[in-house]
Formats: C-alpha cells, structure tokens, sequence
C-alpha cells in the first residue's frame, strides 16, 4: 500500500465515503418510497459526500504518491467516459454535481 493510502486520515475519509455511498445507494434504490423528510436526508448525505470527494481529489492532486497520481487519472478518464469532453476538471464536475443536488433538494424542501 503507497504511503498516501497507509494514511489514517485518508483511510478514515474512504470509509467515511463508502459509509455514505451504501447510504445514498440505498436510498436512491428506494427514493419514490420516501417521505419528503428522508429525501432531505438522502440529499443532505449526497452533498456530504460530494465535499468529502472534492477534498479526497484534492489530497490526491496534491500528493507525489504513484498510486494517489493514478486514482486522478483514473478518476480523469471515468468523467470523460461518462460523457464529459476532456478539458472537464474533476472540480468542477464536483461542483455542478453539488448544484444539481442541491436544486433536487430545494424542490423537494419546497413541495415540488
């Protein structure tokens, strides 16, 4: 395991992130089912989420790890794959991800 990866910030922030990719997961299985107080739930987990992998990213693009390197770039091509042109920066596919929940959220907040 490479030095970034042996870290335990790092490892408590991928279990964190899994934690809440089995939550979000779930609740995405079963979203018409929720009542309008779980969806807030499901949505407040997401934009967490989001943020804990915008500064997993960052830690990642800042390290001189090998295997750190190669999780950007891996996370570089599974954007492009899922239908972003290459010069899309991982920060802001985060971002619009994060603005994209967030008006899911206001709609459901607001009756909608």
């Amino acid at each position: 395991m490479s030095k970034f990866f042996k870290s335990e910030i790092i490892k408590g922030d991928i279990q964190e992130m899994m934690e809440l990719q089995q939550f979000c997961f779930r609740s995405a299985m079963n979203f018409v089912l929720l009542d309008p107080e779980r969806k807030i739930e499901y949505f407040e987990a997401l934009e967490t989420l989001i943020e804990k992998q915008k500064i997993f990213y960052a830690r990642a693009k800042l390290s001189d790890d090998p295997e750190a390197k190669s999780v950007i770039e891996t996370m570089k091509q599974g954007i492009v794959m899922l239908g972003a042109t290459p010069s899309t920066t991982i920060e802001s596919m985060f971002d619009d991800l994060l603005r994209k929940v967030q008006n899911m959220r206001q709609q459901v907040e607001g009756g909608g």
